[in-house]
């Protein structure tokens, strides 16, 4: 994860340095004018670095204000939006320069002038699109609802929760509003899917609090993902359980009248804590053949084990359906292309939830909308 982030900052720093060339050395203004605007960049491009220095050195929990973290958010994106905008607009005067020669004469004459001008709107035009995506990202997701066949024996209805990501900018009320939002689905179970917090448990305890509120004939089901074990498990998954929400680590359980077993299994990440991975086998040893398992896993990677165990649908969260287009191509090089909605994969259903909230790093969706989603499950036609 570290040589991650290293890897971001510095791309961040190139980004930050191309936008400086292109956009702001070529402006005829004052040198001191120039110097402000550098440092912006600056700031936005070691936006992850400043989080982490002054946050307390927790870069996925910085405690701050939240105007702060999302200020400083709000810059980073605008920054990455902007030099994409730069890019495409450098690329395209590179297409005309070369094929219209007409073109050539034309900027020649009048290049400063519109150049900045397409530069500032560019500008505007990165500005609108991190706001919209930063609200897209922060409100009350909606609900979707899937509808599905597998060998159950009766109906099934299941609401999945996934990256709650609760911190110092989402908190007790954004919780409460989710629970509440949940629980008017009626659904006969209830999964979480992982990341539920970015924090310590006596600084975010309070905020999960409500969790104690989800309601569901069958039980309230969770697995942890990886921002929970950067956010120390051991205190966490106690705490959880005297919420009563049962927490599935690598087994299966049979609630009372279920159509189906119910198995989760712990995140990849809990190996770099010395903890347990996740082992798809030890967690349907000893399961009834005759019935379907759901597995509950955060990071879809598992379903390369799991489809090979027999199971009949995992859900997962994790990659945040991608977030916005070419973020999302990126992100399925990493989760073996699954990354949001419905997928089969030899035999297997493996369903990825684009997440009912986000990291507050990174705060932008643009076209994928966070959900709570319910699984309307019917027995297969004969």
């Amino acid at each position: 994860m570290i040589s991650g982030m290293r890897t971001v900052l510095l791309l961040s720093l190139v980004l930050g340095a191309f936008v400086f060339v292109c956009a702001v050395l070529p402006l005829r203004c004052s040198r001191w004018l120039k110097v402000l605007l550098a440092g912006l960049i600056l700031l936005a491009a070691l936006c992850f670095k400043v989080l982490e220095l002054l946050g307390g050195g927790r870069i996925f929990a910085p405690d701050l204000p939240a105007w702060f973290v999302l200020g400083l958010s709000w810059l980073f994106l605008v920054l990455g939006v902007f030099a994409v905008l730069l890019l495409v607009f450098g690329v395209l005067r590179l297409v005309l320069w070369l094929l219209v020669p007409r073109w050539r004469r034309l900027e020649a004459l009048v290049r400063c002038r519109w150049v900045c001008r397409v530069h500032a709107g560019g500008l505007l035009l990165a500005a609108v699109i991190c706001s919209v995506g930063m609200y897209e990202a922060l409100r009350l997701p909606e609900v979707r609802v899937v509808p599905l066949q597998l060998p159950v024996r009766a109906p099934l209805r299941v609401a999945l929760l996934s990256d709650l990501h609760v911190d110092a900018v989402k908190g007790e009320d954004f919780v409460r509003a989710l629970v509440e939002r949940t629980n008017e689905l009626g659904a006969d179970v209830v999964l979480v899917a992982g990341d539920l917090v970015d924090g310590e448990l006596a600084k975010r305890g309070e905020a999960l609090r409500p969790l104690a509120g989800l309601r569901a004939r069958l039980g309230v089901f969770v697995v942890l993902g990886n921002h929970d074990y950067f956010s120390g498990a051991e205190e966490w998954t106690p705490f959880l359980r005297s919420l009563g929400l049962q927490v599935l680590c690598n087994e299966w359980v049979l609630p009372e009248g279920a159509p189906a077993v119910l198995a989760g299994v712990a995140d990849p990440a809990a190996r770099l804590f010395g903890l347990e991975g996740p082992d798809v086998a030890k967690a349907l040893r000893g399961a009834p053949p005759e019935l379907p398992v759901l597995l509950l896993a955060h990071q879809p990677q598992v379903g390369l084990r799991a489809r090979e165990c027999g199971v009949a649908l995992q859900v997962s969260g994790h990659t945040h359906g991608g977030q916005l287009p070419g973020l999302a191509e990126v992100t399925a090089r990493f989760n073996c292309g699954w990354v949001s909605g419905l997928y089969e994969t030899q035999g297997m259903l493996l369903y990825v939830s684009n997440g009912s909230s986000l990291w507050t790093g990174m705060p932008l969706r643009l076209g994928v909308p966070s959900e709570i989603t319910l699984f309307e499950i019917s027995p297969l036609s004969r």
